[in-house]
């Protein structure tokens, strides 16, 4: 399948246009060719969204556990089975290389099928209590409603990351993936969910621009928990938002990783290890090594081969199977 075509928002079971009278184009990084088109979301796709998921997920809480399992090992199924389309979104749309494709194509399976065990786990306690004849009582129940807002660097797994969980835990979902990755972080997986079997309306994606929904998305009344991949700025800002409006938010935000290289240090191991650890998807990523700390004893036979060993590296077309470094996602990246 060319997921290029899911270029439309997913609310309540039906792939259709936002409503914002906007466009969106989603280009490759590499060539600036155009991967696809949207037509925005507005607050009132936003809110459509929710409504959806509010109400499907009643019906899929419902569902017998067992049944809801076998439709998370159908989604593994279809990413299992379309691993080459879903390698080509992530080369067109986010410049990742293949290496970083196939890594992240596994991370997504593995945590569709660890959340695929959550509907058999969603047990309880029974405890003492101070009441003759009593008994306190414990349950796990769904909390409703997810907003999930998904960055671009590892848009697939990120996204799915906190969608399937939610949908194993018995949740609906409002996904907004980021404006640089819409299909990959976004529709991929409402296509994913929706072949597997999820009831119409369980998982929604809708794709905007944050000036046009503002803070609509983590106010409306609907979801009980906002979770967020990106900035420490934004999640800081999220975590205002959803404070005052009583939800939870879980946040995962930047890093400023170290990276130390001991006076004993295996020095071959070490390079390799801080350049993977830098330049992984052009060191797009939150956990990449942005300070390397080396002891004066080795500092400058260090120094010498990283800069060799990064000169080394192949940069160019992410297509190319032997390319290491790609484009950075946009030009206020680069800049």
């Amino acid at each position: 399948m060319d997921f290029r075509t899911l270029d439309q928002q997913l609310i309540d079971g039906t792939w259709r246009a936002g409503s914002l009278g906007k466009e969106l184009v989603d280009r490759n990084p590499y060539d600036g060719s155009q991967v696809a088109v949207f037509a925005l979301a507005d607050k009132n796709d936003v809110d459509a969204a929710y409504r959806a998921a509010e109400r499907a997920q009643a019906e899929w809480e419902a569902v017998n556990p067992f049944a809801k399992r076998a439709i998370f090992e159908a989604a593994a199924r279809y990413v299992e089975s379309h691993t080459e389309d879903i390698t080509e979104i992530i080369l067109d749309e986010l410049g990742g290389t293949r290496l970083k494709a196939a890594f992240e194509i596994g991370l997504v399976l593995d945590i569709i099928r660890e959340a695929g065990t959550f509907p058999l786990r969603m047990d309880g306690q029974i405890l003492p209590s101070t009441i003759p004849d009593t008994e306190n009582r414990l349950y796990r129940r769904p909390v409703g409603v997810v907003g999930v807002i998904s960055p671009f660097n590892f848009p697939f797994f990120l996204s799915a990351k906190s969608v399937a969980p939610a949908l194993g835990a018995g949740n609906g979902v409002v996904l907004k993936p980021h404006e640089d990755s819409p299909i990959t972080g976004g529709t991929l997986l409402g296509k994913i969910f929706e072949e597997a079997g999820v009831p119409p309306g369980l998982i929604n994606v809708v794709v905007a621009e944050i000036p046009a929904i503002g803070d609509a998305f983590v106010e409306h009344p609907v979801p009980s928990v906002i979770s967020f991949t990106g900035s420490t700025e934004v999640g800081r800002h999220i975590a205002e938002v959803a404070g005052r409006n009583l939800k939870k938010p879980i946040l995962e935000l930047g890093g400023n990783s170290a990276f130390i290289v001991l006076a004993d240090a295996d020095l071959d191991l070490a390079v390799d290890a801080a350049v993977f650890s830098r330049f992984t998807h052009q060191g797009q990523i939150c956990m990449s090594a942005n300070r390397v700390l080396v002891h004066g004893d080795v500092y400058a036979e260090f120094t010498e081969r990283y800069v060799a060993k990064v000169r080394s590296l192949p940069v160019g077309d992410p297509h190319d199977a032997t390319t290491v470094i790609g484009p950075l996602i946009n030009q206020r990246q680069a800049d």
